[in-house]
């Protein structure tokens, strides 16, 4: 009966969620161009979800995530300094945007800033919260 209970309990660990996610909001200081990502808690850069304005232009890799025009991640890096993401169209046919930051922390806090461009449209000095 023992065993049976710890196997259930094992088991009812493994049914759980192992990834904890938050929302990384990225702005130009006035507010013309955003690029929120949706980051897993795991022990690398693992992007679930893109939203990514311009003016009355904007991109989603969800409908869950609000409406706009298809993204997806094209690519995403990161070092203990900075992250990189690109965000291509469906196809990944083509650049959508381009997001550069240099991140800083201590204990929870954090802060990351940079540069946010999205050809055609033009570039942003950007600063970045969490949720």
């Amino acid at each position: 009966m023992i065993r049976l209970a710890a196997i259930a309990v094992s088991l009812c660990g493994l049914a759980t969620p192992s990834l904890a996610t938050e929302w990384v909001n990225c702005a130009a200081p006035d507010g013309a161009a955003t690029f929120d990502f949706l980051v897993g808690s795991v022990d690398f850069l693992s992007i679930a979800g893109l939203n990514i304005s311009v003016g009355e232009k904007v991109w989603a890799s969800s409908a869950a995530y609000g409406p706009g025009d298809p993204v997806a991640v094209g690519q995403a890096f990161e070092t203990s300094e900075m992250i990189l993401i690109d965000a291509v169209d469906e196809n990944m046919s083509a650049k959508v945007a381009e997001l550069r930051l240099f991140k800083s922390s201590e204990a929870d806090s954090f802060a990351y800033g940079g540069t946010l461009r999205i050809p055609g449209q033009g570039v942003w000095a950007v600063s970045c919260s969490g949720q």
